[in-house]
């Protein structure tokens, strides 16, 4: 009697378990490539990652990629997106399936409105805030393919956008090189990048004793409202380290996985 009720315990123990064990989630690696549609040849630095999700990496140089799913991502959204380029989204469920894991991506086309040009006065203005201190510093919370780091900018009104300023604290690498991201917020989710055009940003470890300038008045970048400007890490840069300086008091800082 006393072996008759053990046996049952164990098997409404073992019942319990399984009722409220939930899914086990596992991940595994999925390789493929990404192709210009009109000429099959690899496009590098595209951006692959699952919409919403911290998950994401860059083709490099010839359009391969590797990135790793799990199962419980099955019902979001791929994305591959490129500046210049139209970009696609999948299921990940059915991307998982397709066993030739090939994405065609084609040249995006950019409609110009009509403008009217009038002259006006203009002044130089300082976006973001002026870093008076040493002591306080921001780097990137992972150093892998896609990440990025950026800063919100409010812009009082449309303003062109004419250089680009970079306080560097630590640097252990010979030389580094970004992608400049600037992002429209659609709302909290949906960051919605205005460049018509890549820009990559270098600078070697002997340039940071001083603030770094990049210009950007070539770009014709005009901007209005609520943005985030981040750098996004498209080349994998190695082991090492890179620390920007930063201000007390200047608001968010964003890192995410660039989708």
């Amino acid at each position: 009697m006393t072996e008759y009720k053990l046996k049952t315990t164990i098997k409404k123990v073992i019942f319990l378990l399984v009722l409220f064990i939930p899914d086990i989630a596992y991940c595994q690696l999925f390789e493929g490539r990404v192709l210009l549609n009109d000429t099959n040849t690899g496009i590098p630095f595209v951006d692959v990652g699952i919409i919403g999700k911290n998950i994401g990496t860059v083709t490099d140089q010839s359009g391969k990629f590797s990135i790793n799913l799990d199962n419980i991502n099955d019902n979001d959204s791929i994305r591959f997106s490129m500046i210049g380029y139209d970009s696609k989204s999948f299921l990940v469920n059915a991307f998982k399936a397709d066993s030739i894991k090939t994405v065609y991506l084609s040249p995006k086309s950019y409609y110009l409105t009509e403008v009217k040009v009038f002259y006006h006065k203009t002044r130089r203005i300082l976006l973001g805030s002026p870093v008076n201190t040493e002591t306080l510093k921001s780097g990137f919370g992972e150093n892998n393919l896609g990440s990025e780091l950026g800063v919100k900018i409010n812009s009082p009104g449309e303003v062109k956008l004419l250089d680009l300023n970079l306080n560097v604290a630590t640097c252990t690498y010979d030389s580094v090189t970004y992608r400049l991201n600037i992002y429209r917020l659609s709302d909290q989710f949906v960051w919605e990048n205005i460049l018509t055009k890549p820009i990559y940003i270098s600078f070697t470890k002997d340039k940071i004793r001083k603030a770094i300038t990049f210009n950007l008045k070539d770009y014709s970048i005009i901007i209005e409202g609520s943005i985030i400007v981040t750098l996004e890490l498209y080349r994998d840069l190695g082991e090492g380290k890179l620390l920007f300086l930063t201000q007390f008091f200047t608001g968010t800082t964003y890192h995410r996985k660039t989708v």
